[in-house]
C-alpha cells in the first residue's frame, strides 16, 4: 500500500463523495486511415499500461478511511481492448459512450480502450484515462510510447523503451517531504498559505452567473458545450494588445471573460480557475500522472476601471500568484476550509484555459493518424472556456462548456457570442471602461431600448384639479366620497374644496408652497387633498398615526408654510411653531358664496409641485420626494384605463396618505366620476359583513391577513397589489378565494409614482414572484449593468425608471444627483431614477422583480439571495408568505439563516403540521445545503410598518427548539440520533455535539466525512454514504435521511 499525492487524494475524495463519474476522464481519440494491424495495436495499448504503473493502480482505503494505492502486476491487469464495428453515422455516439465511462477506482484500473472500425481502412482508437492517473501533458509521453510499442509489435517484437520514466509513485513522498521542509514559519509553504489566505479572503461563493435555471441542491454535473472560434483577425488583435501592454495573450482573453461575466450580473469580483502542468523539473517530463494543478485568479473590476487598467491588475495578481504556486490546490482547499457544498465547486466555478501548443501527435507506421476532440458529458464546473491555438497560432478554437443543470444550449451560445463581441470591443478600444463594454447585438439592443419601452402616449397638459373638474359638471349629484355614514356628491365636493382653497389662498399659499396635511381618515381628508391642490400649493402628508419623532423630522425638513389639521390631531403633533388651520373652524359647510371657484394668484401649471412625500426611510433619515402635477396626471390616466375606472364605480381608499397608493385611490376615482370610499385600512374589510366595489389596492402581506376572513363576503372587480413582492402562492390563493376578480401586480416608488403593471391572465401559473409587467404610458424601464448599459434579456440587473419621474429629493441636491441620473437612452434632458431593485426581462418581455440590490446576505463566506429561499418556501401548498433573515447565532461569529413563514390557514391543522423538521425536509430537496435555514418560525402574520410594508426589525428571534444549531442542545429523539451525535463528537474531538449541529460548521472535512461513513458502518451497523453527510449534515437530519433512504 502506498500513499497518494495531494491531487490524487482530492480526486479520490470526490470519487467517494459523488461515486463513479466520467467528469475527470481524459480522452485520447486517434483516427487512423490505412491498413491497421489490430492485434499489434491492442498489444501496444497493453504495453503502455504495463510501462506506466499509475495506469495499473487501484485505490482502496483502510478502516479509518485513509486511501492508498495498490499497483497491480502485469499478470493481474485485466484490460480488454475490444474491436467494435461501428457505422460511420454512429461513430460519434460510440466514441462518446467510451469516453463517458465511469471508473470505480476501488476495483478498476484507471484506463480503458477500444478500437472502432468504420471501414476496412478507417479505424478510431479511444483511450480513456482517469485524472487520478494522468493529466493532459501525460498524453504526449503516452502517445509517444504507443507509437513505439505499435511499431515494435507490428514487427513482431516487444517494445524496447528508450528510457525508464520516473514512476509517479515517487511523487507523493517527494511532495510530502517538500511540504514538511517548507512548513517552517518562513518556509515556502507557510508563505504560500499566508498569501492565499489573504488573496482569496471573501471570494464569492458561488459566483452569480446568468444561468437559465436556479442552482439545484446538488450539482448533476451533466455537461454541454458550444464551439467558440477566435478568428485570425481577432486573434492578431489579442496578441497585439497583449504585446503592447506587456502581458501574455491569456491575460487579455481571461480579462475579457471577466468583463462579460461582470456585464451579465456576476459582480465586480470574478474568481476564475485555470489548470497548469507543474512537473517539479525536467526529470519528470516523461512521467505519466496528475501533475497539473489548479489555481485561482480573481479579476477585480471594482471602480469601473479601463480595460487596460484591468489588464494591469491581472498582471500584478498573476505575478504575485505565480510566486506562491508551490501550495497544491488540494491543500489550499483544506487550509481555507470553504463551506462544503454539493451544489458547486469550491473557491471558483468558472474556468479559463488557453493551450498555445497543439495536442499530441502520433506517428504510426503505415497509417495517417489524426487526433480528434472527444468532449465529455460531465463537468465539475459551471462554465469552462477552453481555447487552443491552431497550427501556426493564427486562430484560437475551442469550446464553452457549461453545466446543463444551469444553462441551456441557447444560453451558452449567447454567452459565447457575448464573449466574442466583448473581445472585439476591448481590442478595438482598450481604454474603454469595463462597465461600458457592450455585449448586446443590434437586435437585442433594439428590443430592450426601443420595443420594450416604446410607451409614448398623449397626455393632456393639465393639473390634477383640471383633470377632476369635468366630473363636477358631468354628474354633480353622483356620489364622490363616502366615509362611514358621511357622503359627498361631486357638487358638494367641488363647493367644499373651493371654500378651502380660497381660505388657503387668503393665508398666502400658492404654487410651489407646501401645506402640511394632518387629518384622520374621513371624507374631509379627500376634501383637504383636492382643496390644497386647487389653491396651487403642494401638500405634505402627515399621518398622525406615525411616530412623533418621524413627524417632527418631516415638519423640520419640509418646513410647510402652514398645517391643515383638526383640533384632536393638532394635539398629537410634535412641538412646532407652524401656523395651524383647523378644518372644523373653516366654515366649509357655509353657503358657496359667489360660486367663483378658487383661482391661485399665479397660474397653476402641470410642472408645479403636487405633493412632497417622505420615503419610508428603511435606512437612514427619511427624504422628501417632490412630484409634479404632470407626474400624477400621467400615472392616473394610465392606471384608470388599466383598472377600468368609470362613472359609478367604487374605489376603496384604505392607504395612508404617507403612501402614494393613496394618490392612486383618490384621484383615479375622482378623475373618472367614480366614488372614493375612505376606510381605516384594508383590515377593516375583515371586520365588515361584506363589501362590494370595483377596485381595491393593497400591499400583499396586508391582504393575506384578511383573505380568509373576507372569503365569500367580498365582491370586487379588480384587486391591485403593490408595495412589495406578490408571490405566485398568494396570487393563487387570492384567485381561489375571489375567482371573478382581476389581479394586477403594480410596481413603482415614491420617486416615480407608478412605473409598471402586470394583469395576471386567467390560467397563469408560476413559481416565486408574479411579474411586475411592462411600463405604463410615458414611462420607460431599463435593466442595466454596473456601467449603466443594458443587460441581456433574462439577465438580472438594476432596474431604472425613466419618463414621468419625480423632481428629486427636497433640499438634497447631492442625493438627487446620485439617484436621478441623465437618461442616456431617452430624449435629451430626461432623467432616470435608480431604484436599487434587481430585475430582469423574462422570455415573454415582462419584468420580473428579484429583490433589492442591497438585500444580498453573506454567511460563512457564501453569498445568499434570501429571495431564492423565500421563493422555495412559498411553493409549499400550506405556506402563503415567507421571509428570510440573517440573525446572530449563539456562540457563532457569523450568523444563522432564519425563515419566517405564514401558513395559508393560521391555526389550522395544516399549519400545526408545519414543524421545523417538516420545513427543513421540504427545502432540502429544493435548495443547496448552504441555503437551508437553521431555524424556522411560524407566524400568523408578518409584522408590518405603518406604510404596510414588512417591518424587519419586528421579526421575533427564534425560540429555543425552533430547529437552530446551538439552540441549547435538544435531546435526541431516537437512539440513532444519539449514536450519530456521539460519533460526530468523537470524530470532531468535541465533548458534545447537539443533534442539530452541523458537521461542517463544527470543523468537519471531506476526509472526516469519509471516516464518519466507515465508522458508522463498523460501529453502528449503518450504511452511511459519504454523500449523505453533505446532504444531511446534522445528527438529526442524517438519522432521518437514513431512515427514509
Amino acid at each position: 500500500m502506498n500513499p497518494l499525492s495531494l491531487a490524487q487524494r482530492r480526486l479520490w475524495l470526490i470519487h467517494r463523495i459523488q461515486g463513479p463519474s466520467a467528469m475527470h476522464n481524459i480522452p485520447l481519440v486517434l483516427r487512423m486511415n490505412g491498413t491497421l494491424e489490430t492485434a499489434a495495436l491492442v498489444s501496444a495499448v497493453r504495453d503502455v499500461v504495463a510501462r506506466h504503473e499509475g495506469l495499473r493502480t487501484i485505490y482502496a482505503e483502510d478502516a479509518e478511511g485513509v486511501p492508498a494505492r495498490r499497483v497491480l502486476s502485469e499478470s493481474e491487469i485485466d484490460l480488454d481492448v475490444p474491436l467494435v464495428e461501428v457505422a460511420p453515422e454512429g461513430l460519434s455516439g460510440a466514441v462518446s459512450a467510451q469516453v463517458s465511462h465511469c471508473f470505480d477506482l476501488s476495483t478498476d484500473i484507471p484506463v480503458r480502450a477500444a478500437v472502432m472500425r468504420c471501414a476496412p481502412e478507417e479505424h478510431v482508437l479511444v483511450l480513456v484515462t482517469h485524472r487520478i492517473a494522468a493529466d493532459e501533458e501525460s498524453l504526449r509521453p503516452l502517445a509517444d510510447d504507443l507509437a513505439t510499442a505499435y511499431a515494435a509489435r507490428r514487427d513482431g517484437t516487444a517494445p524496447s523503451w528508450p528510457d525508464s520514466p520516473v514512476p509517479y509513485a515517487d511523487f507523493a513522498p517527494w511532495e510530502q517531504k517538500f511540504l514538511e521542509e517548507e512548513s517552517a514559519p518562513h518556509g515556502a509553504y507557510a508563505r504560500d498559505t499566508a498569501f492565499w489566505r489573504t488573496e482569496l479572503a471573501g471570494v464569492p461563493a458561488p459566483l452569480p452567473l446568468p444561468a437559465d435555471r436556479p442552482r439545484p441542491p446538488e450539482a448533476g454535473h451533466r455537461a454541454g458545450r458550444v464551439p467558440l472560434a477566435v478568428d485570425e483577425g481577432l486573434t492578431a488583435a489579442v496578441t497585439g494588445l497583449a504585446a503592447e501592454r506587456g502581458v501574455p495573450a491569456d491575460t487579455v482573453l481571461r480579462a475579457a471573460l471577466a468583463v462579460v461575466l461582470h456585464q451579465l450580473g456576476s459582480g465586480a469580483d470574478i474568481p476564475i480557475g485555470s489548470s497548469d502542468a507543474r512537473r517539479p523539473d525536467a526529470s519528470w517530463a516523461r512521467c505519466v500522472g496528475p501533475f497539473d494543478d489548479t489555481w485561482v485568479l480573481r479579476a477585480d473590476l471594482s471602480g469601473n476601471p479601463a480595460f487596460t487598467d484591468l489588464l494591469e491588475r491581472l498582471r500584478r495578481r498573476t505575478v504575485a500568484a505565480d510566486a506562491h504556486r508551490d501550495l497544491p490546490f488540494a491543500r489550499l482547499v483544506d487550509v481555507l476550509d470553504p463551506q462544503r457544498s454539493l451544489a458547486h465547486h469550491p473557491l471558483f466555478q468558472v474556468v479559463f484555459d488557453l493551450r498555445e501548443s497543439p495536442g499530441p501527435t502520433v506517428a504510426l507506421p503505415g497509417l495517417t493518424v489524426t487526433a480528434q476532440s472527444a468532449p465529455l458529458d460531465s463537468t465539475p464546473y459551471d462554465l469552462s472556456l477552453r481555447l487552443r491555438a491552431t497550427a501556426g497560432g493564427a486562430e484560437l478554437r475551442g469550446t464553452l462548456e457549461y453545466a446543463a443543470d444551469l444553462f441551456d444550449a441557447a444560453g451558452a451560445e449567447y454567452l459565447a457570442a457575448c464573449y466574442l463581441r466583448a473581445l472585439r470591443h476591448v481590442t478595438a478600444d482598450p481604454a474603454v471602461r469595463v462597465g461600458a463594454v457592450d455585449v448586446l447585438d443590434d437586435a437585442e439592443r433594439q428590443r430592450l431600448l426601443v420595443d420594450f419601452v416604446n410607451t409614448a402616449a398623449p397626455t393632456p397638459p393639465v393639473t390634477i384639479p383640471q383633470l377632476v373638474a369635468p366630473r363636477f359638471a358631468a354628474a354633480p349629484d353622483a356620489v364622490a366620497v363616502v366615509c362611514g355614514d358621511v357622503s359627498l356628491t361631486y357638487r358638494e365636493l367641488d363647493e367644499r374644496t373651493d371654500r378651502l382653497a380660497r381660505t388657503l389662498l387668503a393665508a398666502g399659499v400658492g404654487p410651489e408652497a407646501v401645506v402640511g396635511l394632518a387629518l384622520p381618515r374621513s371624507a374631509d381628508l379627500v376634501v383637504a387633498l383636492l382643496g390644497i391642490l386647487k389653491s396651487g400649493a403642494g401638500y405634505l402628508p402627515i399621518d398622525p398615526r406615525y411616530p412623533s419623532r418621524r413627524l417632527g423630522h418631516l415638519l423640520q425638513d419640509a418646513a410647510p408654510g402652514l398645517i391643515l389639521t383638526d383640533a384632536d390631531t393638532a394635539g398629537t403633533l410634535p412641538e412646532h411653531d407652524i401656523t395651524c388651520l383647523l378644518i372644523e373652524e373653516l366654515g366649509l359647510d357655509d353657503p358657496a358664496g359667489d360660486g367663483s371657484g378658487a383661482t391661485p394668484v399665479q397660474p397653476l401649471r402641470p410642472d408645479n409641485l403636487a405633493y412632497l412625500m417622505y420615503t419610508s426611510g428603511s435606512t437612514g433619515t427619511p427624504k422628501g420626494v417632490a412630484l409634479s402635477h404632470a407626474n400624477i396626471v400621467n400615472g392616473v390616466i394610465r392606471l384608470a384605463s388599466i383598472v377600468h375606472m368609470r362613472p359609478g364605480a367604487r374605489m376603496l381608499a384604505s392607504s395612508s396618505i404617507n403612501f402614494d397608493v393613496s394618490v392612486f385611490e383618490v384621484f383615479t376615482a375622482l378623475s373618472t366620476g367614480a366614488t372614493v370610499e375612505v376606510v381605516r385600512d384594508v383590515l377593516e374589510l375583515g371586520e365588515r359583513g361584506q363589501w362590494s366595489g370595483t377596485v381595491l389596492h393593497t400591499v400583499p402581506s396586508v391582504f393575506a391577513e384578511v383573505l380568509e376572513q373576507i372569503q365569500g363576503r367580498l365582491t370586487v372587480d379588480t384587486a391591485v397589489f403593490a408595495g412589495e413582492k406578490l408571490t405566485a402562492a398568494l396570487a393563487d390563493q387570492v384567485r381561489a378565494a375571489l375567482p371573478d376578480t382581476t389581479l394586477i401586480n403594480a410596481y413603482g416608488q415614491t420617486e416615480s409614482f407608478y412605473a409598471t403593471t402586470f394583469t395576471v391572465p386567467d390560467g397563469w401559473h408560476g413559481e416565486g414572484g408574479v411579474p411586475i409587467g411592462t411600463p405604463l404610458g410615458n414611462m420607460r424601464t431599463y435593466v442595466l449593468g454596473p456601467g449603466l448599459v443594458p443587460v441581456p434579456q433574462g439577465v438580472a440587473g438594476e432596474l431604472f425608471v425613466a419618463g414621468a419621474v419625480g423632481r428629486g429629493y427636497h433640499a438634497r441636491p447631492g442625493q438627487t444627483a446620485e439617484r436621478f441620473l441623465a437618461d442616456p437612452f431617452g430624449p435629451a434632458g430626461e432623467r432616470m431614477y435608480r431604484t436599487g431593485d434587481l430585475a430582469r426581462w423574462n422570455a415573454e418581455g415582462q419584468l420580473e422583480l428579484l429583490g433589492r440590490d442591497d438585500g444580498q446576505m453573506k454567511l460563512r463566506g457564501i453569498r445568499i439571495e434570501p429571495a431564492e429561499i423565500e421563493a422555495a418556501l412559498v411553493t409549499h401548498p400550506d405556506i402563503v408568505q415567507a421571509v428570510v433573515a440573517l440573525r446572530p447565532a449563539a456562540g457563532s461569529g457569523s450568523g444563522a439563516l432564519v425563515a419566517y413563514v405564514v401558513p395559508a390557514e393560521p391555526g389550522g391543522t395544516a399549519a400545526a403540521a408545519l414543524t421545523p423538521r417538516v420545513l427543513r425536509r421540504y427545502v432540502v430537496d429544493r435548495l443547496p445545503t448552504f441555503m437551508i435555514p437553521s431555524a424556522f418560525v411560524i407566524l400568523d402574520r408578518l409584522p408590518l410598518a405603518p406604510n404596510g410594508k414588512l417591518d424587519r426589525a419586528a421579526l421575533p428571534a427564534p425560540r429555543r427548539g425552533a430547529g437552530s444549531a446551538g439552540d441549547g442542545g435538544r435531546t435526541p429523539r431516537t437512539e440513532r440520533e444519539g449514536a450519530l451525535a456521539a460519533l460526530f463528537a468523537e470524530l470532531l474531538q468535541r465533548d458534545e455535539v447537539g443533534v442539530d449541529d452541523d458537521f461542517f460548521d463544527l470543523g468537519g472535512t471531506s476526509q472526516l466525512a469519509v471516516r464518519l461513513s466507515g465508522r458508522a458502518h463498523a460501529e453502528l451497523g449503518l450504511r452511511v454514504p459519504v454523500r449523505a453527510v453533505f446532504q444531511a449534515p446534522t445528527p438529526a437530519l442524517l438519522a432521518e435521511h437514513l431512515g427514509s433512504a
